[in-house]
């Protein structure tokens, strides 16, 4: 047994894995429902709360090595480690009024309670090659609380885990999907742990935060260790709102930040960078939806290009695109089909340094409640390692 005697035989290690996430999908609904209870202590505030899991596998006709890292056997058929991953998770998001308990009896008049979004998973950690519990890691998307400092029309403070405001629009940010916006595939983090504070410029939004660059995993930055380890992460983006058809911004990055996947920190050394992005997407109609992506920066500017590996020592100068579109069949409305091109140039100076892809996707909803996606990713061309090209099945359960 995998969780208890130590390593199994990769099959049976795979179907256990397999297992263990098939029964927690089954048990997942007896949980207790403890928002009801704290729906009734904040009315007449809203509340939604949600149960999900997600199951991912993919199929290598080449067959993959390296998963987990270091495990070079050859496997056709494995759970998938690239987002949305397999995990359980809760979604509680509570809106707040004058007349909510916190806000009278906690909080001052003028720093009032709008919102908050706990969303906690138990994520299984493909990447991890550890024994019993260890690959199970903590990782939330969206874990915070939202405050509208003395009432002013539109200006929020956010304190938590959050989108940061970087490359796509935060509203954007994909949930249980496997399309990831540019920003996953550069820097392999969407989310992570700060304060921001976001507000109007005439029709326009801005948006600042100051995170600590540990993405979706859970730790203590090191604020004043050495330049290798230490991490944070400043970002802002202008844009347009995103209810209008045509929406695009600009946005910039810069921080310390280590090498990251997902909820996987692959490298604790930290590495300078900084980003310049602009983005855009246009919904046509109801059902049509397009968008592009482009970044320019460097890596290792403040002395680290040492640890730039790509270049082998020295300061990388980045560049990234990305094109996309997503339609969903009016007439058949449970059937959507997407498609997505994808490029980072890892140092405009090195040849081949590129990762560069195209995603072609095809998701249902069985149910209101479970949806499937079926993707087909081809490389044309990898960094590190050789290219590849895969299939991915994602089970989705996300209801009441």
């Amino acid at each position: 047994m995998d969780l208890v005697l130590g390593k199994p035989s990769r099959t049976k290690g795979l179907w256990l894995r397999v297992g263990v996430v098939a029964l927690t999908v089954v048990l997942l609904p007896a949980l207790p429902i403890a928002a009801e209870t704290h729906d009734e202590d904040e009315s007449p505030g809203r509340s939604f709360f949600y149960k999900e899991a997600v199951f991912s596998a993919f199929y290598s006709p080449k067959g993959t090595r390296g998963v987990p890292p270091g495990d070079m056997t050859k496997d056709h058929f494995e759970l998938s480690p690239r987002p949305p991953g397999n995990y359980i998770g809760a979604d509680y998001v509570q809106t707040f009024n004058a007349q909510s308990w916190i806000n009278r009896q906690a909080l001052p008049d003028w720093f009032p309670l709008t919102a908050m979004d706990l969303h906690p998973r138990l994520v299984y950690d493909r990447m991890e090659d550890g024994t019993g519990l260890e690959p199970i890691k903590f990782a939330p998307q969206d874990f915070w609380f939202r405050f509208n400092p003395e009432g002013m029309d539109r200006f929020t403070l956010r304190v938590g885990e959050f989108v940061i405001p970087y490359g796509m629009n935060p509203v954007m940010a994909p949930r249980q999907r496997f399309l990831l916006p540019l920003e996953g595939t550069d820097l392999g983090l969407k989310w992570d742990w700060g304060v921001s504070l976001k507000g109007p410029a005439a029709e326009y939004d801005w948006e600042v935060a100051a995170t600590i660059g540990s993405g979706e995993a859970v730790h203590s930055p090191d604020w004043f260790g050495g330049a290798e380890d230490r991490t944070y992460l400043l970002t802002g983006r202008f844009g347009t709102p995103t209810y209008w058809d045509l929406q695009y911004g600009l946005s910039f990055l810069y921080g310390d930040l280590p090498t990251v996947r997902a909820v996987k920190v692959m490298d604790d050394r930290s590495i300078s960078r900084w980003r310049l992005g602009a983005d855009q997407l246009y919904k046509y109609g109801t059902y049509l939806m397009m968008g592009t992506q482009m970044t320019f920066g460097q890596d290792g500017f403040q002395g680290d290009g040492r640890l730039v590996g790509i270049t082998g020592g020295e300061t990388a100068e980045v560049f990234g695109g990305l094109a996309w579109a997503d339609w969903i069949v009016p007439m058949h409305q449970d059937l959507r089909f997407a498609v997505q091109f994808e490029s980072v140039i890892r140092d405009l100076g090195t040849s081949n340094s590129d990762d560069t892809a195209g995603i072609f996707e095809i998701g249902y909803s069985i149910l209101t409640q479970v949806s499937a996606m079926l993707d087909y990713r081809a490389d044309v061309n990898r960094s590190m390692g050789k290219d590849d090209h895969e299939i991915f099945l994602t089970l989705v359960y996300y209801g009441q």
